[in-house]
């Protein structure tokens, strides 16, 4: 798999997601869930077998047995207990069952791994002290082996004589939902360097089909500008080239829907116009009863409904 007597395929081969993890030991953990699904899909992109369990809804260690052998695909009564899980791993190591020599490797990849830890902690440990001991061994005929566990706990036991290691992240995890009701306002602020005010109408002009489509369903939205930043808001800009000026467009948007999503949608459509960079975008939101969202209403008119009170 890493071959050192070949300089440059060995560089190369230590650029993969694997190694970054393997280096480190044969049992790793995720803080997160995303984290977890994220790792398993690289290292299945690069040929391994991963079986994936979800821990989260078990209530006993006899939740845990049945998944494993329901997953790994041997017989129940093989792997009873504990002390039987050092023949189950090292059967797989062996691909009696649970792997596939035509594969790179083996993972088992293990979500909400906190339960097992609450259910029975000595347990917890002796699976993945059973998995890194048995991997080791493996290791001595090719088959690279990889147990990863989602968990919070930052003080699991050493396994193997190894300590467990916070696995790599080459994946960034998406922003949380950020919803916003029809009662809200949210306000999109781009703020251009501009040549000229044609420049930046020509931009404004360019800007109104994009928000035509990316706001499709919402309830209502109004663009104003382009202006030229006063001396007040021009103070927390960033300065702009010489002979181009501070000027900004603004988007109130009234309805319901998601932020992350919006902001996402928005930033990959904006245009290119000549003569206009885009030196920034940022939002406002004003939640409904608050004095922000009165001072939206009275900056966006098309924004007020009938049941509006200042």
């Amino acid at each position: 798999m890493f071959d050192p007597t070949n300089r440059d395929l060995f560089n190369e081969q230590r650029q993969r997601f694997d190694w970054s993890l393997l280096q480190n030991g044969n049992v790793v953990r995720y803080d997160t869930r995303f984290q977890l699904d994220s790792a398993g899909n690289r290292l299945a992109d690069l040929g391994y077998l991963v079986h994936r369990i979800d821990a989260h809804n078990w209530t006993s260690l006899d939740d845990m047995y049945d998944a494993l052998a329901h997953t790994l695909s041997y017989q129940r009564s093989y792997g009873a207990s504990l002390a039987a899980f050092d023949d189950v791993f090292a059967d797989i190591g062996t691909y009696d069952f649970g792997s596939d020599p035509e594969t790179t490797g083996t993972v088992l990849a293990i979500a909400g791994f906190d339960t097992v830890i609450g259910i029975d902690a000595f347990t917890a440990h002796g699976i993945l002290n059973a998995f890194a001991r048995q991997a080791r061994l493996t290791a001595l005929y090719g088959h690279p082996m990889l147990c990863l566990v989602e968990s919070t706990a930052t003080d699991l036991e050493r396994v193997g004589g190894i300590k467990i290691c916070r696995g790599s992240t080459w994946d960034t995890e998406p922003d949380p939902p950020r919803p916003f009701r029809s009662t809200d306002i949210l306000e999109y602020v781009l703020h251009l360097h501009a040549e000229s005010d044609a420049a930046a109408a020509n931009y404004a002009a360019a800007l109104r089909p994009i928000l035509d489509e990316c706001l499709d369903g919402v309830d209502r939205w109004q663009i104003l500008g382009p202006t030229t930043a006063s001396v007040d808001t021009a103070r927390h800009l960033r300065l702009s080239p010489e002979g181009r000026q501070n000027m900004l467009i603004t988007v109130g948007i009234r309805g319901e829907g998601d932020q992350a999503i919006l902001d996402e949608t928005i930033d990959d459509a904006l245009p290119a116009v000549a003569g206009v960079t885009l030196d920034s975008m940022f939002t406002m939101f004003s939640p409904a009863g608050t004095e922000a969202h009165s001072k939206a209403l009275r900056k966006y008119a098309s924004l007020r409904c009938p049941s509006d009170r200042e």
